[in-house]
């Protein structure tokens, strides 16, 4: 028996043994040679050190039974597969090493024909995977655990590469904007950018990489139902252990509400200031505009009860004019005063009804035909008699009011005043000419302003306080209408006021 083992391991056969192992064991992998059995007939050292067992254990064993067995009839075929071919075949698997753990392994099955061609021979290399694997897998849960507090987040998340390309987008966003992940990475998110705001927001993004440092911006942004909202970008760089810049890492969060609520408090401190200016304008008129002519009034009224009898018939009827004149004017302003201060305070009353403008300026031109005749001036009425609107007959009044008033008061002497209409479908344009001294081009925009007012004089030194105008405005603007003027210096003007026709019926 002795006899038969020693033939079988021949010298000629242990030499070759030799041979193979020592060929083995200059790679730094672990390799195993195996019949076509799978029986284990050489291996080095590095793959002993792997499994954990000494040569004389491992020789003459099955390599199958180092496989995790739910794998074990795989490596089957790519072991049958390589005694077919001399190509090199590859797969994973786990193998039980020392201590009878689990080890991930990279196979390659090659062959082998250096050695006794005779014989069916194939190596096995193994690299150790198991530190990548683990590696990987720490990444895996990471990734996870980043995942799911990114979709978890109350805002929009994102992360761009260095090349500032959008590579990841949490649920929140895709919420928001009805989209999938592929839908928006890269570039493709800012198509939903406001084209308003696009070229602000990609200028504060590439200075922001270009720098390598955080930046934020505000931009309207298209929601999943098509409506934009105002949107702040946050974004911070990103950088490895080693100082390696690896693109920018960022949230967007929804400010609509908070932008609202800005805006609404720019309001309310432009209507206060507003308030302030026509409260300060209101002292004004009352200390000076208004005592000036009630002043005046008084010392005329007292010089006629003191020296009516030593004074001349002439210089009374002179006195009592003046008298009259001043009352007149004080009472006008009073009237614009009480007007504009029940409009400031919201206790006008609206009642808006079908109105006929010709009457209203048929009653207006009896009330202005002293001052017509005083200064020679023709008042043109060119209003169709069917010419109707839907409006407050009231504030119709004083806006038609004070606004021929005021055309009277600066047209020359021998000068026109003409009122027309053009009818429109939803509003009429009624319009009132002078051939006056005309309004400066800078002074157009500050006609209807209250903290802009001032006194200026007409064209035969009537007083005003630039008042009526403003009240016009809000009586026009609080029937939905609007006002405007066109004027040069020196070539008269023509303010323009629109009421709604009579077919809108709704204020």
């Amino acid at each position: 028996m002795i006899q038969k083992d020693k033939k079988v391991l021949s010298p000629s056969s242990e030499r070759s043994g030799n041979n193979i192992q020592q060929a083995i064991e200059l790679f730094p992998t672990s390799i195993y040679i195996l019949d076509e059995r799978g029986i284990i007939i050489e291996v080095n050292s590095p793959a002993l050190v792997l499994t954990g067992g000494e040569r004389k254990k491992v020789i003459q064993t099955s390599f199958i039974n180092l496989i995790e067995e739910n794998q074990r009839s795989y490596f089957q075929i790519i072991l049958d597969k390589s005694f077919k071919t001399t190509d090199t075949q590859k797969t994973e698997f786990r193998i039980i090493g020392k201590d009878n753990n689990y080890f991930h392994t990279l196979a390659f099955a090659k062959r082998v024909v250096d050695f006794e061609p005779e014989k069916k021979l194939c190596s096995v290399t193994l690299v150790d995977l198991t530190h990548y694997k683990m590696q990987e897998e720490v990444i895996r849960e990471s990734q996870a655990r980043f995942e799911n507090m990114a979709n978890t987040a109350p805002v929009m998340i994102w992360i761009a590469d260095v090349e500032g390309l959008f590579s990841f987008l949490n649920k929140v966003w895709l919420d928001f904007t009805g989209n999938e992940m592929g839908d928006d990475l890269g570039m493709n998110w800012l198509k939903n950018v406001h084209p308003e705001d696009l070229e602000k927001l990609l200028g504060h993004y590439q200075d922001a990489f270009s720098s390598k440092t955080s930046f934020s911006c505000e931009f309207r942004f298209k929601r999943k139902d098509d409506i934009y909202r105002w949107i702040m970008i946050n974004g911070t760089p990103r950088f490895s252990r080693e100082g390696i810049f690896m693109g920018f890492i960022g949230s967007c969060t929804d400010i609509s509400e908070q932008k609202e609520s800005e805006e609404k408090i720019q309001k309310i401190n432009i209507e206060l200031a507003e308030i302030n200016a026509t409260k300060d304008k209101f002292f004004s008129i009352i200390s000076h505009d208004l005592r000036s002519p009630l002043a005046g009034l008084m010392q005329i009224l007292s010089i006629i009860a003191d020296d009516y009898d030593s004074l001349p018939n002439d210089e009374k009827q002179q006195m009592i004019t003046d008298a009259a004149n001043a009352s007149k004017r004080t009472y006008s302003l009073m009237e614009n005063l009480l007007e504009w201060s029940s409009v400031q305070t919201g206790n006008i009353p609206f009642n808006p009804q079908e109105i006929t403008i010709l009457p209203l300026l048929n009653n207006l031109e009896a009330l202005y035909n002293q001052n017509l005749m005083s200064k020679g001036i023709t008042l043109k009425i060119n209003v169709e008699p069917e010419i109707s609107v839907f409006a407050d007959k009231k504030m119709t009044e004083t806006i038609l009011r004070n606004l021929i008033s005021n055309a009277i008061k600066f047209t020359y002497p021998k000068g026109t005043v003409s009122v027309s209409s053009e009818p429109g479908n939803d509003f009429v344009v009624i319009k009132i000419i002078d051939t006056g001294v005309g309004i400066k081009t800078e002074k157009l925009s500050e006609l209807f302003k209250v903290d802009k007012i001032q006194s200026t004089w007409g064209t035969a030194m009537e007083t005003g306080t630039g008042l009526g105008l403003i009240l016009c405005k809000e009586l026009v603007e609080r029937q939905n209408g609007k006002i405007w003027v066109e004027s040069k210096e020196d070539e008269g003007a023509t303010f323009y006021f629109t009421l709604p026709a009579e077919k809108q019926l709704t204020i």
